[in-house]
């Protein structure tokens, strides 16, 4: 086996392209999740007008002399592909433009210390006035650059989405699923431009799929069900690892150590032919640590060992994906080729992980499948959102959502 072709990429340009939206900037943000609140495995998507949150949280890292910052936050609306609209802050809600992050929690009695941040949206000084996309921007004080971005969602709900699952007939390896908007409130010109659809798999984009298109309009309702559209890779279940304690190895570990640092070096993955049934929590991760009553400032930050063993050279980049890379590629979470494998040293909080490979080819596409599989079995959780919009408007409403699982 020999290393890696190596391609240099803006991977802020390839992330774009397929339709990733949550970035991380800065290497001493860690832990970054979102979330309904109240629950830690829930869709980041409340309802306008209603008593629902979302909750963002992240953790700065102290190391040696770093010096602590305080962080701001702003919130933008975005269209249905999660791109700028021609609107101001006015058109969408009403409060003050940018926001302290003031609810921080210092870590207690950990080896490295951190400081745990949380903000809760909307609030007393942010307002949210219309359904759609929102982005969260948050950014050092000190210096103005950004460290984070973070997608959620607002719905109201003026229409309803019916769809099942199915296994196509011709393509064994692939999942397909057929669905009707009913929407008899909403006056619709031309399906086709007034509604529009994004389907997400296990909470990110699947990247070379486009928008689906009706296949059937009737007054009250389209029909998105068609033999040759709404097809997917399976893919398979994704890989896990369990690093609640520093005393046991948990699954996927091989070894512990210390040495003024937590370390955990985890057995090697291999690519795989086969498909893995498990249960899995659809690339997600829980924070967690034994004997611990607060795991938000409790748990120790673990450096992980990553080790990937392919069969065959590989043309391309690899990455660790997952919730735990806020499902976007980065550098620090590339596999370097390293003395007959790919390694990579990610600090995590401990808990339960969720991750799987990918391949970033020289042409910016990413493949989620050369390195896990491709079954019709996986259970994966697909999110279904429509938007709406006429002439006359200028955002994307999202009046629709549905959640079905596809194996």
């Amino acid at each position: 086996m020999t290393g890696r072709t190596a391609y240099s990429q803006d991977l802020q340009k390839v992330n774009a392209k397929a339709g990733f939206r949550d970035f991380c900037f800065s290497g001493k943000i860690c832990s970054v999740q979102m979330f309904k609140t109240g629950d830690r495995f829930s869709d980041p998507l409340i309802r306008l007008n209603s008593d629902e949150t979302v909750t963002l949280v992240f953790d700065e890292l102290i190391r040696n002399s770093e010096v602590e910052d305080d962080y701001y936050y702003t919130v933008e609306h975005r269209d249905a592909n999660w791109q700028e609209e021609n609107l101001i802050l006015n058109d969408y809600m009403s409060g003050f433009p940018e926001n302290e992050i003031n609810e921080v929690s210092q870590s207690q009695g950990t080896v490295l210390n951190y400081r745990h941040f949380a903000v809760t949206l909307p609030n007393e000084n942010v307002n949210l006035k219309i359904s759609g996309n929102y982005l969260v921007k948050v950014f050092e004080r000190n210096s103005r650059k950004p460290v984070l971005v973070k997608g959620f969602s607002m719905v109201e709900t003026l229409a309803a989405v019916g769809a099942s699952a199915i296994v196509p007939a011709s393509v064994q390896c692939m999942q397909q699923f057929g669905f009707k908007v009913s929407c008899p409130s909403l006056r619709i010109i031309d399906a086709y431009r007034n509604l529009k659809v994004r389907v997400e798999r296990n909470f990110t984009a699947v990247p070379g799929v486009e928008n689906p298109l009706p296949a059937f309009v009737q007054p009250g309702n389209v029909d998105y069900s068609r033999p040759d559209r709404n097809i997917y890779n399976g893919g398979n279940e994704y890989r896990a690892i369990d690093i609640r304690s520093l005393i046991y190895n948990g699954q996927g570990v091989a070894r512990h150590s210390f040495d003024g640092v937590h370390r955990v070096e985890l057995v090697p993955d291999a690519e795989r032919s086969e498909y893995l049934s498990a249960r899995d929590i659809n690339g997600k991760y829980m924070i967690a640590s034994d004997n611990s009553t607060d795991p938000d400032t409790q748990s120790e930050y673990v450096d992980v060992l990553f080790s990937f063993v392919p069969k065959m050279s590989v043309e391309g980049r690899i990455f660790l994906f997952g919730e735990l890379t806020n499902r976007s590629v980065s550098d620090r979470y590339e596999m370097r080729y390293i003395d007959g494998s790919y390694k990579c040293i990610v600090p995590l909080k401990q808990g339960f992980y969720n991750y799987q490979y990918v391949i970033l080819d020289k042409d910016g596409n990413l493949d989620m499948n050369a390195t896990e599989g491709c079954f019709y079995e996986t259970e994966n959780v697909y999110n279904i959102y429509v938007y709406y919009r006429l002439p006359e408007h200028r955002y994307d409403r999202l009046v629709a959502f549905q959640k079905i699982t596809g194996r």
